[in-house]
């Protein structure tokens, strides 16, 4: 990997010199916050993500390079973003993934840095995360009955490597997040083990709604008003959290007894678009503005074709201003462009 001098000159004077002055899209919504993936591989076959034989995967060629990604969070940091989950794929797939995570943690205008992943890599990188200043690491885990867990993930690995690796993260200081997608026929045994682990240890637990995306266009997911009935015959009521616990848009709550928190992240029965903060900026170097529309940016053509950082700025700025009122899942059968969610990060 290059190191940071070399970084910052290519990402130039201008976004390192220039107080954020906020990035307000067409319906006044504050965009502080971008989901970058780094890949689209992954050593799991998930049920709702990928199809079992897996898919064509993108060629390096076609992937950013961790360079030009550099040079974009300079920009996307001077116009406010602040806010940097990366994602895959499993972003820990990638080689020099942890090099780019620990620089980007010490990047200029950034505010914070958070990682997804599967966890099965996370083991031996979880002392540098913590090291790097990372604040949080979000473990995808639908299952950790290993039957469950297996039939889910099509995977081979052990759902309890996992367990020791939220553990292991936990210890060292890193705010464990579990999202768990309830899935009817696949999991709906699994949501209470799921939670009371969590729950007990203090973390933060997700339950969010299927997306009917790639293969998750054949499942059906659980309505989240059902998640939370079963949650509270076991747990006692949930009362919702007043505070800001995170960067999205879960609904968090605390239960009574239990010093971890459960979230609910309903992006169909909840449909919280007027509210929605991010951008998601893909492998290939797509700014996707919504998950479930194709509108957006192809920064990598721009960078191809020599774009100023002026250029890029605009680029931007256009997209996030045209970012669409909000999705329609409701009213189609799935995302436009019939995406995987591996290719554009969770």
């Amino acid at each position: 990997m290059a190191n940071m001098s070399e970084y910052e000159r290519a990402g130039g004077t201008e976004s390192r010199g220039a107080r954020p002055s906020g990035l307000i899209d067409s319906q006044g919504r504050s965009i502080d916050y971008v989901r970058i993936s780094i890949t689209d591989r992954c050593n799991f076959r998930c049920a709702h993500c990928m199809p079992y034989e897996g898919l064509p995967f993108i060629p390096h060629t076609k992937i950013l390079s961790y360079e030009d990604i550099f040079f974009l969070v300079g920009i996307l940091a001077s116009l406010g973003i602040v806010h940097y989950k990366i994602t895959g794929g499993e972003p820990l797939c990638r080689k020099g993934a942890m090099g780019f995570i620990r620089d980007l943690a010490a990047f200029p205008g950034v505010g914070d840095v958070s990682l997804t992943t599967n966890g099965s890599f996370a083991g031996k990188y979880l002392e540098k995360l913590a090291a790097a200043g990372v604040g949080a690491v979000n473990f995808s885990c639908n299952a950790f009955s290993p039957e469950a867990f297996g039939r889910m993930t099509r995977s081979g690995i052990r759902p309890a490597a996992i367990r020791e690796n939220m553990e292991k993260a936990a210890a060292l200081g890193l705010r464990v997040k579990i999202n768990t997608v309830p899935i009817r026929d696949h999991n709906e045994a699994e949501l209470l083990p799921l939670a009371s682990f969590a729950l007990e240890r203090g973390y933060h637990i997700r339950f969010i709604e299927l997306m009917p995306i790639g293969s998750g266009q054949k499942l059906r997911g659980m309505p989240l008003s059902e998640v939370q009935g079963m949650l509270e015959r076991e747990f006692g009521p949930l009362c919702a959290v007043e505070r800001r616990t995170g960067n999205g848009p879960a609904v968090m709550h605390t239960v009574k007894g239990y010093p971890g928190l459960v979230g609910f992240i309903a992006a169909l029965s909840g449909r919280f678009c007027s509210q929605c903060n991010r951008v998601r900026l893909t492998s290939t170097g797509f700014l996707k503005t919504c998950l479930c529309h194709d509108a957006g940016v192809d920064l990598k053509e721009a960078l191809a074709r020599h774009a100023t950082e002026m250029e890029l700025r605009q680029l931007i700025v256009a997209a996030a201003n045209s970012k669409p009122d909000g999705h329609t899942f409701f009213f189609s059968e799935s995302a436009e462009g019939r995406f995987f969610m591996n290719a554009v990060g969770g």
